[in-house]
């Protein structure tokens, strides 16, 4: 990426890291091993690969970026591991559409966060777009698929994802300056540990093995590497215009090759969710270059 501006570095690792992440929700239907022991694998694996890497970049080091990591940083681990036992169940519980819809509404939700954690005011942009993605989600959510995949236990657990990964990023605004990728190393252990609490603790089915490994060892690191280095070189709206590559066209790519259909109520709810962060995004992204 050495010829490129910072613009377009900006954009082809945001655009990259959605593209890596694409495939996740498709993996996760092609496996047929229990949730509790994909649970363990899938972040077992990403923890691992996580560490390594953390441990040949920092070195000695390493010790000190985690204790400097301080209360945020412990926040932002257990925030986070919840946050990944709350997508696994949500895309074992209901539909990849309904999953993915309802996570599109994560930064709403640290809108919240931030008004109520730090006195950061919501203007009548972020107001409406909320208003907009609650009516969308509650659409959604009363809606029936045509495989009956959708329960609204799935769509709890999506709605606890969502709203624990935004408590996450907004207890990561505690510690301004520090990476929060051993934090994120951190967090693994708790989806590991809730699927052995669960019995999960077993190799995964014959052909699995391979699947779990892409996912946790390469989709879950490379992907978050790539979309939380990309504001460093543009906005942060920009980069989630571009997240919602992965929320419009991942529950398409499930209804293709796996064939799950969402139902027509999880595609309008959905469109709603899109649409409004997609205008309220555009509107933000004016005013920056104003």
């Amino acid at each position: 990426m050495g010829n490129l501006t910072e613009r377009q570095r900006g954009l082809t690792m945001a655009f990259i890291g959605i593209m890596v992440l694409m495939p996740d929700t498709i993996l996760f239907r092609l496996i047929d091993t229990n949730l509790w022991t994909l649970m363990i694998w899938r972040a077992g694996f990403q923890g691992a690969v996580l560490w390594v890497a953390l441990l040949l970049l920092r070195g000695r080091k390493l010790p000190e970026d985690v204790r400097t990591l301080g209360w945020p940083g412990a926040g932002f681990t257990l925030a986070m591991g919840v946050a990944a036992v709350c997508f696994n169940l949500a895309i074992a519980w209901t539909t990849v559409a309904n999953t993915l819809f309802i996570l599109a509404a994560m930064p709403l939700w640290a809108a919240l966060l931030s008004w109520l954690m730090m006195g950061e005011r919501i203007d009548l942009r972020m107001g409406l777009t909320i208003m907009a993605a609650m009516i969308g989600i509650g659409i959604l959510v009363t809606g029936n698929d045509e495989g009956g995949v959708a329960h609204w236990s799935g769509d709890l657990a999506a709605l606890g994802g969502s709203f624990t990964m935004a408590a996450g990023f907004s207890l990561a605004r505690f510690a301004p300056g520090r990476s929060m990728v051993p934090a994120l190393a951190g967090s693994t252990v708790v989806p590991v540990a809730f699927g052995i609490a669960m019995g999960g603790l077993a190799l995964p089915l014959q052909g699995d093995m391979g699947f779990l490994f892409v996912m946790g060892a390469i989709i879950a690191p490379l992907s978050f590497a790539l979309i939380s280095s990309a504001p460093r070189y543009i906005p942060s709206t920009e980069v989630s215009l571009i997240m919602l590559l992965e929320t419009a066209l991942a529950p398409i790519l499930v209804w293709w090759i796996v064939g799950e259909d969402p139902g027509p109520r999880a595609i309008l709810g959905g469109v709603i969710v899109v649409a409004a962060l997609l205008v309220s995004n555009l509107v933000g992204l004016r005013r920056i270059r104003a």
